[in-house]
Order: C-alpha cells, then structure tokens, then sequence
C-alpha cells in the first residue's frame, strides 16, 4: 500500500483517511466493504509492547505494594495504550513508582535505554478494587442509637466505592450521629462518644459560689459531655439553668 516507514526504530502514524485511499487504490470498491481503525501505527525494527504486556507490568511492580494493604486487592478497567514502541529491543518499559489506593489511579509509565536514561513517558490508569471485611448495620439505625454489638454486622465491602473511611470497631461506647439503613456501612465520622449526660436524664443540679454550695435534683434537656454547658430544668423550682457537665450524673452552676 505504500512504503515501509524509512527510519528504524521511529513509528509512522497512518490516519483512517490515509489508509482509505490507500485500500481503494489497490483494492477498488472492495475497499469500501472494509471496517478500519482511527489509525494505525507501523514501525521498521525495534520492538512493542501489547496493551496486555503493559497491564502485566502494572500487575507485577504493584502486586508487592498491595500485600500491605490488607483485603483482597486486585485491578480493573485498564485504560492503557494499545502499543508501545521501542526503538530496540534493549529498552524496557518501567511502571514509575506511585502510592496505591482503593480506586482509579493514575500510572506513569517510562521507556529506558540501557543506561536507565528516560527515553520518553507515556500514561494509563487503572482501578484498583480492595475488598475488605467492615461493619456495617445489622438493623435500621437512627440518629442517637447506641452502637450495641447486637446492632452490627460485619460484611465484605469494596472500599473503593465507599465515601470515606469505615469505623474501626474499636473503642468505645459509641452512639450514631446519622441515620444509617440496614446493610450500609458505619463510616468513621457517623460515630460519636456517647454522652455523659443524656437529654431527659435526672442529674445532681450543683450550685457553686466561694461561700456556698448547693445542690438539688435537676432534669438535663441536652445530651453533654464532661466540659459542656447544657440546659437543665431545676426539679424543685421548675427553672432552666445552664449548667457545665462534670460527670455522667453531677451538672454544675458556677
């Protein structure tokens, strides 16, 4: 159909156009019945590497790196080159280094000479899927639920898809602090200490000054922490006061 390309080791770009006259020329109308690439690559000598090649070396130089990650990981949806030349068969093609994580990463990829000098770079991406066991609800839960055992289930889960890191499972009480359905992941940030004082509980109501201390049965109208100041219905003489929590039972007026 025409010349080989001239130089060795440098590739000639035949574009769809191209290649169309060029198979009409030689074949006639037949040419017309042919279904033909965007373009297509020719190169006297050297070497090239497949798309699957290509993929193999990702698999290879990543494999190491995502032992440590714990899970199951492995990779999915390529978007690679179709081809890599080589200017000869002495060069190689490396996968430069990168720190993984769950889903699409970009990769980097370099042609070297035998010297290890960068010749040229060409990029790709690939996802990476890790599939990790993590909890999740084993019930509707809703906002200000206690986290209970008996409320928890653990599932195998793609951490690529989720939103943000899994809770841990560790420490400890905890309550929620969003609704979460029935299967759905319990995120890190949907977790929360449980209070120490809880709305609708009965407190010691503590009023302290340098020359007296007093103290009555008080009704707490807001969940707190120790260090909080919440609202608090004094039973005895049915006012709201705001009181700074010390303890799980103990509110303080200052």
């Amino acid at each position: 159909l025409w010349a080989a390309p001239a130089d060795a080791g440098r590739p000639m770009i035949v574009n769809k156009v191209r290649l169309g006259e060029a198979l009409r020329a030689a074949l006639g109308a037949t040419a017309d019945s042919c279904l033909l690439p965007p373009s297509m690559a020719l190169q006297r000598g050297g070497a090239v590497l497949r798309e699957g090649d290509l993929r193999d070396i990702v698999v290879r130089t990543m494999t190491p790196q995502l032992a440590s990650m714990g899970g199951e990981a492995s990779f999915s949806d390529f978007r690679l080159p179709p081809f890599a030349f080589l200017e000869h068969p002495q060069q190689k093609v490396i996968l430069e280094p990168l720190q993984p994580a769950p889903g699409r990463l970009s990769l980097r990829f370099a042609v070297l000479e035998m010297d290890g000098a960068v010749v040229r770079r060409f990029t790709g991406t690939a996802f990476l899927d890790v599939w990790l066991t993590v909890p999740c609800a084993a019930q509707p839960l809703n906002r200000g639920d206690r986290l209970e055992v008996e409320k928890v289930t653990w599932m195998r889960k793609n951490i690529a898809h989720l939103r943000a890191a899994p809770w841990d499972g560790r420490g400890g009480p905890w309550q929620l602090q969003r609704p979460v359905g029935a299967g759905q992941v319990v995120y890190q940030d949907d977790v929360a200490p449980n209070p120490a004082v809880t709305r609708g509980g009965i407190v010691t109501l503590v009023y302290e000054s340098p020359a007296l201390r007093l103290a009555v049965q008080g009704e707490a109208l807001a969940d707190g922490m120790p260090g909080e100041t919440i609202q608090v219905r004094n039973l005895q003489s049915r006012k709201q006061v705001y009181a700074t929590v010390r303890d799980g039972s103990t509110v303080v007026v200052r």
